[in-house]
């Protein structure tokens, strides 16, 4: 997340922080005038509970949600009727303990369907997990933004 911060992006519009944590990522891109709303959203309760504490921000909302289910309507799930501006992560790769790299891609597969033709998407990785393929798949524009330490930044503009 430190690599995604210190590129000091600043979206504009509505936008989501999918997998929160503790409100990390959210907390710089609340940094933007231009950011309208950013919902936090996180499988784990508890995940919630620590951001609301981190953020009291009043454009930030707060949903519990499993990005892993793609049948549901994530839009609604995000109390939005339109597409979101922008999204930001750092998608996990391990799911129980045990390492599921597919986790990663379902969740750039959730981001895809929420956000608007021309909406951006930045996620930090581990620089060995393959997200370019399924960025590619779902996004018009896909971009390394920096490489270091191990980790990648990459951008992906529907």
């Amino acid at each position: 997340s430190a690599l995604l911060i210190a590129q000091n992006w600043s979206p504009a519009g509505d936008g989501a922080d999918l997998g929160c944590g503790v409100g990390l990522l959210a907390r710089q891109i609340l940094n933007s005038e231009a950011v309208t709303s950013l919902r936090l959203i996180d499988l784990d309760v508890r995940a919630i509970a620590a951001a609301q504490r981190n953020i009291t921000d009043p454009r930030a909302s707060f949903r519990q949600h499993d990005l892993r289910q793609p049948d549901q309507l994530l839009l609604v799930a995000l109390g939005k009727r339109r597409p979101l501006d922008f999204a930001i992560m750092n998608p996990p790769f391990h799911d129980g303990g045990a390492e599921d790299r597919g986790l990663g891609a379902r969740f750039i597969g959730a981001a895809a369907a929420m956000l608007k033709t021309g909406g951006a998407l930045r996620l930090v990785a581990n620089i060995a997990l393959p997200y370019e393929a399924v960025l590619a798949a779902n996004f018009a524009k896909v971009r390394l933004i920096a490489r270091a330490g191990g980790y990648k930044v990459l951008e992906a503009v529907r």
